[in-house]
């Protein structure tokens, strides 16, 4: 039997925890679509945070497998746009992923200090992030991923500034045309091992995340819920013979 790693470990704990909470709430919006829920009690914060940080892991899986595949020449997708927005994406989902690590690393601190030894889980939730931020500083280079999105000061990457300019030139003239080719196989050779790279890194990183996460909530393969954690741990064990 294949043993789980920190990541598989931690999903089949959410699997096998979170369907009692949703599904009164899977029937209620049977009977009435227009119904919401806050969710904002325990149950949901652990799920939902780690839904978030999965949804940016296939984020990143996907735009992989964008960068790979070449756009489809019959809807005359300019090539150049197309590989320079999904390394805008890589980027920019990596600054995601970076802020709901750090956020939901946080709220599990918080939410478990008072039933686990406070200075202990504060050093081990801290190391943990050092750990985490420093990988995803040397994955992503620069001191860490800049949002793309509210920093004035925009990304910049010589193979896409040259493939940009080749293809605009492509478009006017014809010696052109070849070098646009040429800067554009550059251009998606280098982010295609880049971002192929940086993902198995950060598998690895995930691993580790999840671990630790894993023995803070949980405890026999079983999420405790804070509120249950001492009633747990001070419940008798049944005797084996």
């Amino acid at each position: 039997m294949n043993t789980l790693n920190g990541y598989e470990k931690f999903e089949k704990l959410m699997a096998d925890f979170i369907p009692k909470f949703v599904n009164p709430i899977a029937k209620q919006k049977l009977d009435d679509p227009s119904f919401s829920s806050t969710q904002n009690d325990m149950e949901f914060i652990i799920f939902n945070g780690f839904s978030e940080i999965s949804s940016s892991l296939d984020t990143l899986r996907l735009i992989e497998l964008f960068i790979k595949t070449n756009p489809p020449e019959e809807n005359g997708i300019n090539y150049s746009n197309y590989l320079t927005y999904h390394v805008h994406n890589y980027l920019q989902e990596m600054y995601i992923l970076k802020e709901r690590l750090k956020t939901y690393s946080k709220k599990i601190q918080r939410k478990y200090n008072k039933v686990i030894d406070e200075e202990a889980l504060k050093t081990t939730v801290e190391s943990l992030m050092k750990i985490v931020l420093e990988a995803l500083n040397c994955i992503t280079g620069d001191s860490g991923v800049r949002n793309l999105h509210v920093h004035s000061e925009k990304f910049k990457d010589d193979e896409l500034n040259w493939l940009s300019s080749t293809t605009f030139l492509a478009n006017f003239h014809d010696e052109f045309k070849i070098q646009s080719k040429i800067a554009y196989e550059t251009a998606k050779n280098k982010w295609q091992n880049t971002v192929e790279n940086n993902n198995k890194e950060l598998n690895k990183l995930i691993d580790i995340y999840f671990n630790t996460i894993y023995t803070i909530i949980s405890v026999d393969g079983k999420v405790i819920l804070p509120e249950e954690y001492t009633k747990h741990l001070t419940k008798p064990r049944k005797e084996t013979s």
